[in-house]
């Protein structure tokens, strides 16, 4: 039985249009699923959501430079600028998921995500002075055609609702993540030799996914997705979805200021971003959602090219300087 509060409003009018005479009621719940317009809002959450990886993606590298630009002395009100910019821009990741999930699902936004490295790698190696490697560019290659792959096998997989979703995995993901903080915590500290950066990302981009799914439930509270919920319900939800984004944040700059690989954090968080969200819907969908050859394909390619585009830290780093 669907225990999720926000379904309320699609159980309602199964039961009016089964009094009114309609031969399937379940249709009339599903018209929100499945419009015409529905290609066109799919490309637009796209557009949305490749927009929003490369700017959140910048956002590292803005701070990145504003850093490495006071390390060298320079103490001008200009690096201040850039590194709020470049925290602005990185605090934006809500808006850009709330925007996608008026138009899909949000597991369309997560499936593209990682797009947004190729960005930072053209600004790393622009700005900050990396070499480019044969591997990055093979990196770059699997990496566009995984999330291409993803956001083809998430369409193929049916077009859901993000109404017909059980919310209770999701507290109950959130709560696994924020009692998993402590022992990770613990962990790096008593062994070095862990890779922090990666665990710490990973635990960012979970927090950051299941922000993302919470989000689109509550905006679908009326059983239409919108730019914000209309319901009581649906604003508890929203308003608690930012517990996730904050955390997120923390787990990240909790990593920077351990001195782990900036590249480590990115690639955990990026990995943890587009697997989470897969996982979640098959389990908070009534009846499962199997994820087809084409989904498995496109994230074996993003998790080889995270691999590959990963950068070893430099001493500095080590250091934690």
């Amino acid at each position: 039985m669907d225990t999720n509060p926000i379904n309320e409003p699609w159980r309602m009018l199964t039961v009016l249009a089964a009094k009114g005479g309609v031969d399937d009621p379940l249709s009339v719940v599903s018209l929100p699923a499945v419009t015409p317009d529905m290609p066109a809002d799919y490309l637009i959450a796209l557009v949305i959501a490749v927009i929003g990886s490369v700017l959140i993606h910048l956002s590292q590298g803005l701070m990145k430079l504003a850093i490495l630009r006071r390390q060298q002395g320079d103490k001008s009100p200009g690096q201040r600028y850039l590194y709020l910019s470049g925290m602005l821009l990185n605090f934006s990741a809500p808006l850009w998921v709330i925007l996608a999930n008026r138009f899909a699902p949000t597991v369309i936004f997560t499936s593209v995500y990682a797009i947004g490295l190729l960005a930072l790698l053209w600004f790393s190696c622009w700005k900050l002075g990396l070499a480019l490697r044969k591997r990055d560019l093979l990196g770059a290659l699997l990496l566009t055609l995984g999330a291409i792959l993803l956001a083809i096998g998430n369409i193929q997989n049916g077009l859901i609702h993000m109404s017909q979703l059980n919310i209770v995995p999701m507290w109950w993901m959130l709560a696994m993540l924020c009692l998993l903080v402590w022992p990770v915590s613990w962990l790096c500290k008593q062994f070095s030799w862990l890779p922090q950066g990666l665990l710490f990302g990973f635990l960012g981009g979970a927090f950051l996914a299941v922000d993302s799914l919470l989000k689109g439930i509550a905006q679908s509270d009326s059983g239409v997705s919108a730019f914000l919920p209309s319901t009581l319900a649906g604003m508890a939800i929203f308003a608690l979805s930012f517990v996730g984004a904050a955390m997120a944040f923390g787990m990240t700059q909790w990593a920077h200021a351990r001195g782990a690989p900036p590249s480590a954090t990115i690639a955990g968080y990026d990995a943890a971003y587009m697997l989470t969200p897969l996982l979640l819907i098959s389990l908070a969908l009534p009846g499962g959602h199997l994820l087809n050859w084409m989904c498995l394909l496109g994230l074996g390619c993003t998790l080889l090219s995270l691999v590959l585009l990963h950068r070893p830290a430099t001493e500095k780093e080590k250091k934690g300087a």
